[in-house]
């Protein structure tokens, strides 16, 4: 028979228990996970505001869908810029939004009101303002405790790596702000490189070739869908009538945009995240080398997609480059993983909020 001491101890930890929530709020997309239910949210990180009334009126799917269409005093705001909050209140918003959304209707009948505890990712290069930025936003949110962890290491765990092991990790995260390669050892960052060249930079060269090439005023969408439509390192030949307007006179304007149009639009960046990586392992101790040749390197982020770029990546750096078999997705599994690690989770933390 239970004692009247164990029963208020079970109903107090019942009081007091707290669901955990994993956050990979991105600069295009974010993705929550609830522990023991998997993601249950991956929705872009836009939001629309009314600048009459200064109201946050819409977010997500329906803000990206907007997105250089809205009326003259709707204006749609993207929240995150290369990993890093650029809009507080904007992100405040889109988190509680969230919430109500994929979170919240899991607990509607539960008598006692459990608290969130978040886990969520920065980049390596974040600094220490930035970091209490993200984790003020998740506690005005509803969130009750926020732990940070380095997204680096959530993403190779998340892509089946054995992070906390002797032998070297490379991970290379593609992702829409920033480019960012790690070194890992041991649960640690041995070198990070992080580049602003990703897939929203590539979109703006893409726009800027057209404009330049043909004549052709396009959106950010529409360049975002020719990246994802015609962008490939494998020498495949395709094309996309392409409407936009005309530079010259304004009017309605249809070219034929090829493959090849894209490669030589992206080249630049490309060249020089590779040259990133190559910088990167210059500065990696002589001793994790071999081990990094044995182990090779991953690719994650949703990049990690375009047809060729790892065997292109491989022959640059003289390194087998593999890739996660849930590229865009492998930040988030790491982090509903690694908050289930409880001996782990104590040696990746970076703050106890």
């Amino acid at each position: 028979m239970p004692t009247i001491v164990s029963k208020i101890s079970k109903y107090t930890s019942m009081l007091f228990s707290r669901t955990k929530i994993a956050f990979d709020i991105g600069t295009s997309m974010t993705r929550i996970g609830i522990e023991d239910k998997g993601i249950v949210l991956r929705e872009p990180t836009f939001v629309g505001q009314n600048t009459r009334s200064n109201e946050l009126i819409f977010y997500g799917t329906d803000a990206k869908e907007i997105y250089g269409k809205a009326p003259g005093y709707i204006k749609v705001i993207k929240p995150i810029e290369n990993s890093i909050i650029s809009d507080f209140d904007a992100t405040v918003y889109l988190v509680q939004e969230f919430l109500k959304k994929a979170v919240y209707p899991y607990y509607a009948k539960s008598f006692i009101k459990q608290g969130l505890e978040a886990y969520a990712v920065v980049p390596t290069s974040s600094t220490e303002v930035e970091q209490k930025a993200l984790i003020e936003a998740l506690i005005k949110a509803g969130c009750h405790k926020t732990h940070l962890i380095e997204k680096p290491l959530a993403t190779a765990y998340g892509a089946g790596l054995p992070i906390f092991g002797h032998k070297p990790i490379f991970i290379i995260d593609l992702g829409a702000g920033t480019i960012e390669a790690t070194i890992i050892i041991m649960g640690g960052i041995v070198a990070s490189k992080v580049l602003k060249l990703g897939g929203d930079h590539m979109d703006k060269l893409i726009y800027n070739y057209l404009h330049l090439k043909y004549g052709l005023v396009i959106g950010e969408q529409t360049a975002e869908h020719l990246k994802i439509k015609l962008y490939n390192l494998k020498d495949q030949k395709d094309m996309l009538p392409t409407r936009g307007k005309s530079l010259e006179n304004g009017l309605p304007k249809s070219v034929r945009v090829t493959s090849t149009d894209i490669q030589e639009a992206l080249s630049v960046p490309l060249n020089q995240i590779v040259d990133g990586v190559k910088e990167l392992i210059e500065s990696a101790p002589p001793e994790i080398i071999d081990g990094m040749i044995k182990s090779g390197v991953t690719l994650a982020g949703s990049l990690a997609y375009i047809p060729g770029i790892d065997k292109y990546i491989a022959n640059d750096i003289k390194i087998p480059v593999n890739i996660a078999s849930k590229p865009e997705d492998s930040t988030i599994l790491g982090l509903m993983k690694i908050m289930k690690d409880e001996e782990n989770l104590k040696k990746i933390i970076i703050n106890r909020s």
